[in-house]
């Protein structure tokens, strides 16, 4: 059989593939039993520069066929690309906002612990590297932070270190550490909160009445304290001391102090003491020798006669003008001790030798003697220079 007109498949195009109505063609005589004939349309051919709407079929140009020529329609979106688009960009987000809060949770931010055995860790590694600034972040702040400074830290540090630290995990608000403080061992349940997310000491200092403190000018490490009535430390050893010169303080339990944040600071009389300086020592033994002097000037038996304020007198009748004291030598029996209601005013009280010679009323011969006086009296040491008074 002869294939005419380039179609397979024994299907002839009839009129160009449609017939004079624009219906499908028939069959063609001479195959029986062939259904519906599927045709073919080719392209129709138009003179140049004619122009012509699209039709349904072929979409180009074509008499007769569609609606008026005109500009040919925008092209449509593509949703799908737009989608994925949009949905990269969601993942993106996603991920930045995960690394985000990875990186604050597990980060904690600058000294900050995300777990009870973390703070009083962080905190106990601090006072052992003299690092105020990092245990005071994982503390709950305590009114003032004078004394909560490296340099006060470091020098509790260098009397007793703190050493061989074990932190154990959280029991219901309490962490138990053990660690070396000095020669000390220490064995503490140290107290622990959450706020903010953060776990922080709730004791990082101990707090020390210092009302009853009987220090004139007290200092604590080199640090005035005496207008404060409340201060805070940390844990270890306490060094007080006075900014007057004149005294000294002595801590007979100085080798006991809190080992913990827990601790307790009692500070009484017995425990921190004042005491007179060697230049206050020498203050008052000037101020009494001043006195003394003074006194020996006198031509009197009765020195307060003529020397207002001094104390020794001799019974004896002496004849006018033959009276000469002589001033005490020997002072160690002289007992100076700071005033109970005043501690800048020293108490001295003893017995002194006094030297006399004297011409007596019956007699041209002189006389020489001693007469023994109690003095009790202060030194007052805000004065400049300090002074004694007698019966003061």
């Amino acid at each position: 059989m002869t294939n005419s007109g380039g179609y397979g498949g024994g299907f002839q195009p009839v009129d160009g593939g449609y017939g004079p109505s624009g219906v499908p063609g028939q069959p063609q005589p001479g195959y029986p039993n062939a259904g519906p004939t599927q045709q073919y349309p080719t392209a129709p051919q138009y003179p140049a520069g004619q122009q012509y709407a699209a039709t349904a079929t072929h979409g180009v140009a074509g008499p007769g066929f569609g609606p008026p020529a005109g500009p040919p329609p925008p092209p449509k979106s593509n949703k799908k690309m737009l989608g994925l688009i949009i949905g990269g960009v969601a993942a993106l987000v996603v991920v930045v906002l995960v690394v985000v809060t990875l990186v604050l949770v597990l980060g904690g931010g600058e000294d900050k612990a995300g777990s009870a055995k973390e703070a009083v860790s962080t905190y106990l590694h601090a006072l052992a590297d003299g690092d105020a600034e990092k245990a005071l972040s994982v503390v709950k702040t305590p009114p003032t932070t004078t004394l909560l400074t490296n340099e006060v830290l470091k020098r509790q540090q260098d009397i007793a270190k703190i050493t061989d630290i074990k932190v154990f995990d959280s029991n219901g608000g309490l962490v138990k550490a053990t660690y070396k403080f000095g020669t000390k061992n220490a064995d503490v349940d140290i107290l622990v909160s959450k706020s903010g997310g953060e776990w922080q000491l709730t004791n990082g200092a101990l707090e020390i009445n210092t009302t009853y403190l009987r220090i004139p000018q007290p200092t604590l490490f080199g640090v005035d304290v005496s207008n404060d009535s409340k201060v805070y430390v940390f844990p270890g050893p306490l060094v007080w001391g006075s900014k007057n010169q004149y005294i000294a303080v002595s801590n007979p339990a100085s080798g006991d102090f809190p080992l913990g944040p827990e601790g307790y600071v009692s500070i009484s009389s017995t425990e921190v003491k004042a005491t007179l300086s060697e230049s206050g020592k020498t203050a008052v033994s000037n101020a009494v020798n001043t006195y003394l002097t003074n006194c020996a000037g006198s031509r009197q038996m009765d020195a307060s006669i003529d020397k207002p304020g001094c104390e020794q007198e001799s019974y004896s009748g002496a004849k006018p003008g033959t009276v000469r004291w002589t001033k005490p030598t020997d002072l160690s029996r002289l007992d100076a001790s700071l005033g109970y209601d005043n501690d800048l005013k020293v108490r001295v009280s003893g017995i002194v030798e006094w030297g006399l010679t004297y011409v007596p009323t019956y007699d041209d011969a002189p006389r020489n003697t001693t007469s023994s006086d109690y003095m009790s009296g202060k030194v007052d040491l805000t004065q400049n220079p300090p002074t004694y008074t007698a019966g003061s």
